[in-house]
């Protein structure tokens, strides 16, 4: 595309995300330009005006063109404290990519290349950094157990959602040749039947510069894999896609993981897991959590997918730090201080396994990450330490499960540090 410019021109600060990325939530009919970004409530009667353009978005675009950070508060500011930290951010990342080519960034109005949608909360998993929001089984434990210590209540399910849901479908079909990627995200994509339906629908037209992405826990049944595979082979060999991507996600091993991914069988991933990577024309990407709770076998986690790796499967990783107000709160490691996690962190930096050219980049964000949480001589913060033993000995109430026998260690360093 000779007739666009290049991304970045001129800023120190833009980040491609403002122009080419759309993150929508058909449950609150709320849009972003990442899913790290305050989110604005776009209407109905408007909806592709307002879609990937509204005022704030448009103002941060502006601040970033004149070399400025969007103001306090819209979210930018995850990628900014890891650039303080010397680290690579998802904005430096995400600037390096092709797609970052196509971008005018001189244009107030744009329309994404970038769609992500999440379509509803429907979800087998309660993770403990999740929300009833993103999952009906963290509303179902709050409908029976009640308000619980950071005072989440059971939410009402939103009365305009199928609207915006066919309006998103709509705006989709309508784009759907100019795209380059659709993200389709939850809760969990492989129970909703709005995934299989937004499938159905790329059927129907050819786009050889889509790539289409699930981010799925994984955790459905073999034959729901299995459907999964089929249908987007469909896709692929009928050109009416790119390739197909499919983002694992799973932040640690052994019973840690199914800890904090509530409702999870480990087993059953590994084996879903193993199929996937049997299909060499899939995109398979493994997407990491890091916070205090998975740190602890994130190396044990490392090994296996090293071990992948090795045995000549093409997978790539992602590492995010917990974010939400709630879960940046109670389970970012920050909490701990920069002392706490150092060793560990360093043992994950160190042995990501690098079998590919795209391995260093993935590896520089891990390092971003580990720099932004034990750079400095932060001290423990004794309050939101307390706040995190309460709500995971809430958590043990609820659930039947014992997080003392399966972090030792924090809880030791909590009971020294909380008064």
């Amino acid at each position: 595309m000779s007739d666009k410019k290049v991304f970045p021109v001129i800023s120190d600060t833009a980040c491609v995300y403002k122009w080419a990325w759309n993150t929508f939530y058909t449950y609150s009919g709320e849009s972003a330009s990442c899913h790290r970004i305050e989110s604005e409530k776009i209407s109905l009667e408007h909806f592709d005006a307002d879609y990937h353009n509204t005022e704030k978005v448009v103002d941060d675009r502006q601040q970033m063109r004149q070399g400025l950070w969007p103001a306090a508060g819209r979210g930018c500011e995850y990628c900014k404290k890891i650039e303080d930290a010397g680290g690579v951010s998802d904005r430096i990342y995400s600037n390096n990519l092709p797609i970052a080519n196509e971008i005018d960034f001189s244009s107030d109005i744009t329309q994404p290349l970038i769609s992500e949608v999440y379509i509803n909360n429907t979800c087998d998993l309660g993770c403990v950094y999740c929300t009833a929001e993103l999952s009906s089984k963290i509303n179902s434990e709050l409908i029976t157990h009640g308000t619980n210590s950071v005072g989440e209540i059971p939410i009402v399910k939103f009365d305009k959602q199928s609207a915006y849901t066919e309006k998103y479908l709509s705006w989709v079909d309508e784009n759907y040749t100019t795209l380059r990627r659709l993200s389709i995200l939850g809760g969990e994509p492989l129970l909703q039947k709005e995934f299989w339906k937004l499938l159905d629908r790329a059927k129907d037209v050819k786009n050889p510069d889509l790539e289409i992405a699930i981010n799925t826990n994984l955790n459905a049944s073999f034959e729901t894999i299995e459907r999964l595979v089929v249908t987007a082979k469909q896709l692929v060999k009928n050109r009416n896609v790119k390739r197909f991507d499919i983002v694992c996600s799973l932040d640690c091993w052994g019973p840690q993981s199914e800890f904090v991914r509530y409702g999870l069988n480990l087993e059953r991933w590994q084996k879903n897991f193993e199929y996937l990577l049997r299909h060499k024309w899939l995109y398979i990407s493994v997407l990491q959590v890091v916070s205090s709770l998975t740190i602890k076998t994130m190396f044990d986690f490392q090994q296996i997918i090293a071990n992948y790796k090795n045995q000549g499967h093409r997978i790539t990783q992602e590492y995010h730090v917990v974010t939400g107000k709630v879960a940046s709160d109670l389970y970012h490691p920050s909490a701990f201080g920069s002392e706490f996690f150092k060793q560990q962190l360093d043992e994950v930096e160190t042995a990501h396994p690098i079998t590919e050219p795209w391995d260093e980049e993935t590896k520089k964000r891990i390092a971003g990450i580990n720099k932004l949480l034990t750079s400095g001589s932060v001290l423990p913060d004794a309050n939101r330490l307390s706040r995190l033993k309460t709500r995971l000995d809430e958590i043990d109430t609820r659930r039947g499960t014992d997080w003392k026998s399966l972090y030792p260690e924090i809880n030791e360093f909590i009971l020294k540090n909380v008064v």
